[in-house]
């Protein structure tokens, strides 16, 4: 039982800016793409980016349930109203540095600190969150995708599955 450091002793402004920054990163969180609607949405189009998009989607919500989650839990340990687990006080301590929590890095690599990362989510999602809504865009941020393979495995099913496509095994990327 040892006590958190203190900005100049004093425990309340400590709780205080705690507070604060769980609240700005719940208020910076993007909302849900809903998956049902969307596999609805997409329902009949046999296009194997669908499916990428899909995939993408729900890796990003769950990254958002568990910071959900997290912080929600994080505010009433805070508070004091319930018990703070060894989990949450690994998040809490790298949020009070900075940094990204490791339990939240599961999904896409990244050296940002917390500030830039959270940004980086938020158009992250962002890009998605559009092409759910708007269709299929131009072009493609690569470095969005949480799994960058399955989107060039998509984009070969894609071109292979044309009339005057080759087989799927024949294709290959050159860079």
């Amino acid at each position: 039982m040892t006590p958190q450091k203190s900005a100049g002793g004093k425990a309340g402004s400590v709780v205080d800016s705690e507070l604060r920054l769980i609240l700005d990163l719940k208020e910076k969180l993007p909302k849900q793409v809903s998956v049902r609607e969307l596999k609805a949405k997409l329902r009949g189009d046999e296009n194997p980016l669908n499916v990428v998009l899909v995939q993408e989607i729900q890796r990003y919500n769950i990254l958002l349930d568990v910071l959900e989650v997290q912080l929600a839990q994080l505010e009433s340990g805070v508070q004091g109203l319930t018990v703070i687990s060894t989990d949450l006080e690994l998040v809490q301590g790298a949020l009070r540095e900075g940094k990204v929590p490791k339990a939240w890095s599961f999904c896409f690599f990244s050296l940002k600190p917390l500030s830039s990362w959270v940004g980086d989510l938020n158009v992250r999602y962002k890009f998605f969150e559009s092409w759910s809504l708007k269709g299929m865009p131009f072009t493609f941020w690569a470095g969005a995708f949480t799994y960058p393979t399955g989107f060039t495995t998509a984009l070969l099913q894609r071109f292979s599955r044309k009339a005057s496509g080759a087989p799927i095994d024949r294709l290959e990327f050159e860079f």
